[in-house]
């Protein structure tokens, strides 16, 4: 029998955000870089091998899920378009190997980005395969990785070649699943 366990969606802050990454979006500290009538600041973005950026389209669907993944060499960021909002779900970086490898079921996190900022996540977070919209039809995300990794995935997909620079965890093996609720 599969224990059904429920996240409750929380808010995308700075300081609740801190353990997985950081937000994108204006930022209370001065700004790295002035022009004559605009503001930078830098987000320390790492990928090995160099970047890929993708556009992506995650559509509505039911926030319940088992799986997740995580990815060594890059610092992935996720940036919604349009305004729409989304539920990320994540859980922080667990060891490379050995007993502490897999994330622990009690860590998972869902939080509701309101479209208007994006998130960078650490190396090695974990995170649910998709992105969920809290409302049809979908949410176009602009996305940003490593391109080794994304060139990986997609050999995975084409021809069943096995992943190194992404790891999947499944909690159906342990019984589990997640249900995500107050988006």
């Amino acid at each position: 029998m599969t224990e059904l366990r429920t996240l409750k969606v929380e808010p995308f802050t700075e300081e609740s955000f801190a353990p997985f990454g950081v937000v994108v979006g204006p930022r209370a500290t001065p700004a790295e870089f002035k022009g004559s009538a605009s503001e930078g600041w830098l987000l320390d973005f790492q990928a090995q091998g160099g970047a890929q950026l993708m556009y992506s389209r995650f559509h509505h669907q039911n926030m319940r899920f088992s799986v997740l993944e995580r990815h060594f060499g890059v610092t992935q960021g996720f940036v919604p378009l349009n305004g729409t909002p989304l539920v990320m779900v994540v859980a922080p970086p667990t060891a490379r190997s050995g007993p502490q490898a897999t994330p622990d079921p009690g860590s998972l996190r869902a939080f509701l980005l309101d479209g208007s900022r994006g998130l960078l996540m650490h190396e090695g977070t974990w995170h649910t395969l998709d992105r969920y919209p809290v409302r049809p039809p979908y949410v176009d995300v602009l996305f940003l990785t490593a391109r080794a990794t994304q060139e990986e995935l997609m050999r995975e997909k084409a021809d069943g070649a096995k992943p190194v620079l992404t790891e999947l965890h499944d909690f159906a093996g342990q019984g589990i699943e997640f249900q995500v609720t107050g988006a």
